[in-house]
């Protein structure tokens, strides 16, 4: 990878830790999913994560499936809740 897609990778990643963190993620029929707890990147595989904590179980789900922010992240209609990865840590 070069060098200014790993540090366009770690601006974008800076920046939706500013923008995401502590805020709930719903799906568009207003299921909870949980509470945004972190922002990961793999910079190898040029992929941003955010972690989703409910209720002690930590949940991943790749950023390109966010459909908005407001003062809640939605989730694209399409997203199924079995499409989300468990924490690897």
């Amino acid at each position: 990878m070069n060098i200014w897609r790993m540090l366009k990778a770690m601006i974008t990643t800076r920046g939706l830790k500013v923008l995401l963190l502590g805020k709930e993620v719903m799906l568009p029929d207003c299921v909870s999913l949980g509470v945004v707890t972190a922002i990961r990147k793999e910079l190898s595989q040029d992929m941003i994560w955010v972690v989703i904590d409910n209720q002690g179980q930590e949940k991943i789900i790749p950023v390109e499936e966010i459909a908005a922010v407001t003062n809640k992240v939605i989730l694209f209609d399409d997203f199924l809740p079995s499409r989300l990865a468990t924490s690897r840590d």
